[in-house]
């Protein structure tokens, strides 16, 4: 069912955290540019990071700087929510066309199932 942790995913506020994850052996290995914000994936220490720079992102948001999700592995997101009696919202595919979705847990928190 889980296979193992997916990314950690980060709203950050400027190009800084970026550069930052960067002397910490991380590299960028996807950019996307939007209207809002800019989202860049990047990888090191056999970890991937989901950088969301957003330097108009207030404290007073909905999603905090910081943590913005918990994303799981699974090998089929159907599965995984049918073995755990669970249900999602839609299953939608990221940057890269890898499918996802995300649930809550008890406390609110957002995890999100990525294959």
């Amino acid at each position: 069912m889980i296979e193992g942790l997916h990314h950690i995913a980060i709203i950050s506020s400027s190009e800084e955290s970026v550069r930052f994850y960067e002397r910490l052996g991380f590299q960028s290995t996807f950019r996307k540019e939007r209207e809002y914000d800019t989202i860049v994936l990047m990888t090191g220490n056999g970890i991937e990071l989901e950088v969301f720079i957003d330097p108009r992102h207030s404290k007073q948001e909905t999603e905090p700087l910081g943590l913005r999700h918990l994303a799981l592995k699974v090998d089929r997101i159907e599965d995984a929510l049918c073995e755990l009696g669970l249900e999602s919202g839609p299953i939608m595919s990221d940057w890269l066309g890898v499918r996802f979705c995300f649930i809550k847990d008890p406390d609110g928190l957002t995890i999100e199932f990525h294959e």
